[in-house]
């Protein structure tokens, strides 16, 4: 008995797989592909105001003194006074990052007591790609 169990089982299977193909070949038949008209040219006025909307919105700005890599064991065994060598020169300029993005070098300054930067160059399009690497 336990033989015609697993048979009509089986055959139960194999019923409802034939089904699914068929309602899959009957769904395809009634695909039809999406027609989209043509967007309507935007105005210089809609680019500025949908830029006015981002005006507000901050973002993380960082300056990057430079770089270094250390194990894990050397992390682990930083502590107060501990000395990491970073990968620039101190006349070199530093980076400054919007958004995790090279945008621009300058050289740190003094703004009374905090520090600042001077921007002495805008980065282009080519060294916002090879910072990247």
């Amino acid at each position: 008995m336990a033989d015609a169990k697993t048979m009509n089982d089986a055959i139960w299977g194999a019923d409802q797989v034939a089904r699914a193909s068929a309602d899959l070949a009957a769904a395809a038949a009634d695909v039809h592909p999406v027609v989209f008209g043509q967007l309507a040219p935007g105005t210089k006025g809609d680019s500025v105001r949908n830029l006015d909307l981002l005006l507000d919105v901050d973002i993380p700005i960082a300056v990057e003194v430079g770089r270094a890599k250390m194990s894990l064991d050397d992390v682990l065994k930083l502590v107060p006074g501990s000395v990491i060598p970073l990968d620039r020169k101190a006349e070199e300029p530093v980076d400054l990052r919007v958004n995790g993005k090279l945008v621009a070098r300058g050289e740190v300054v003094l703004v009374d007591d905090c520090y600042g930067l001077r921007i002495t160059q805008i980065v282009d399009a080519q060294g916002r790609l090879d910072s990247l690497r």
